[in-house]
């Protein structure tokens, strides 16, 4: 890879000093300074779609964020018939969830994230990413997985201890799905799409622990914005209170407390709230690792799949009663 990487940095004017692997990234040291290089799974447009994003936030005032180096004006470089982006390195760590300034710190700049997203203009013709009115769906189809895999556990004729945790829950789980979707319908989902898409609101839709970067002086800096997209901001806000519940055994004073720090610096409608309730219903964390499992064929990882697996469920009262107080407050 080192070869590679000379490459890719030659037509910077940098020279390589040393490269470090990272599971999905090299963290590259060079005359020029220490830089974030990886492959990324986007066509073009896309990438500049997130380009333009991450230009636009930086000249709305929102400037803690990985911007792409640029060769000769574009913010890749192709190698072998596939796309690599650079970043500058940022010094920190991930915010720690078990500090409550952080996770408050953290959820205000989202609020500032979306807060500077707000009229992101698509002049430039990239290829628009959007999410809008497309969660039913997607609720759906996973639901469908849920029984497909069900079917294929089923059918095997000697079941491991995956395969046996999975089958103990998974009726539950799908039954969690279902009414998932019905929430979303009850809560206005669809009108909120419409009403929403023409402010042009940007999420950063894997907002989460990895991706949130706290500096020396204590500033928050956001990273990885791979998957962003326009979407309603609501569903970036369920997915960082996802993350850190995960790790705090769904504490439902936490989740308060980050949903009023967000509210101090961008208003969520009374809506917002029922519809963040919709999404915190779905069972995403055990969907998705159960169908990389059954899907993709990651047998060889059985070991850490179980570990995973039976993590995620043994929090599963947890995340009940977190649902039950959830919609007692706010439904």
């Amino acid at each position: 890879m080192k070869s590679i990487i000379d490459k890719i940095i030659s037509g910077l004017g940098y020279r390589l000093i040393k490269n470090i692997p990272r599971r999905d990234y090299y963290i590259v040291h060079t005359n020029k300074g220490v830089f974030n290089l990886k492959k990324i799974n986007c066509t073009i447009s896309e990438i500049l779609f997130i380009h333009n994003a991450k230009k636009f936030l930086i000249n709305r005032g929102f400037t803690n964020i990985d911007k792409y180096i640029t060769w000769e004006g574009n913010p890749y470089k192709e190698y072998d018939k596939e796309y690599y982006v650079m970043t500058r390195w940022i010094k920190g760590r991930r915010y720690d969830i078990s500090n409550c300034e952080e996770i408050k710190n953290a959820s205000k700049t989202l609020a500032r994230l979306h807060n500077a997203s707000k009229g992101y203009d698509l002049t430039l013709k990239n290829e628009i990413r959007s999410n809008m009115e497309k969660l039913q769906e997607d609720y759906l189809e996973r639901c469908e997985d849920f029984i497909y895999m069900k079917s294929l556990v089923k059918m095997k004729s000697i079941k491991d201890g995956i395969d046996i945790l999975f089958l103990n829950e998974v009726d539950m789980l799908y039954d969690k799905g279902i009414e998932s979707v019905k929430m979303l319908q009850r809560n206005g989902y669809f009108e909120a799409c419409k009403e929403k898409a023409m402010e042009k609101y940007l999420c950063h839709s894997n907002y989460n622990h990895n991706n949130i970067i706290i500096g020396g002086d204590g500033e928050v800096n956001v990273i990885n914005f791979d998957s962003c997209k326009f979407d309603l901001t609501c569903f970036d806000i369920a997915g960082f209170i996802m993350d850190a519940m995960d790790r705090l055994n769904w504490n439902f004073e936490v989740a308060l407390e980050i949903l009023e720090e967000y509210d101090k610096v961008r208003n969520i409608e009374e809506r917002e709230y029922r519809l963040i309730g919709s999404f915190l219903q779905f069972p995403k964390d055990i969907w998705k690792i159960t169908t990389r499992y059954y899907y993709e064929d990651y047998k060889y990882f059985k070991h850490q799949y179980y570990i995973e697996l039976k993590d995620k469920i043994e929090k599963i009262p947890y995340w009940v009663d977190f649902l039950e107080k959830y919609k007692g407050r706010f439904s």
